[in-house]
C-alpha cells in the first residue's frame, strides 16, 4: 500500500468507529499477508 492509501484507509476505518489498535492490526495484516495463502489465485 502507498502512504496515501494507508491514510485513506485510516480515515474510513475511524469513521466506522475502529480504534487505533484495531486499525494497526488491519494494516499489519494487509501488509504481511500473502494473498496466495488463502488458496485463490488471480490468473
Amino acid at each position: 500500500m502507498t502512504g496515501k492509501e494507508v491514510v485513506n484507509l485510516i480515515r474510513v476505518l475511524r469513521e466506522k468507529g475502529l480504534s487505533s489498535d484495531e486499525i494497526l492490526q488491519i494494516i499489519e495484516y494487509v501488509e504481511t499477508h500473502d494473498p496466495k495463502e488463502d488458496g485463490h489465485t488471480e490468473d
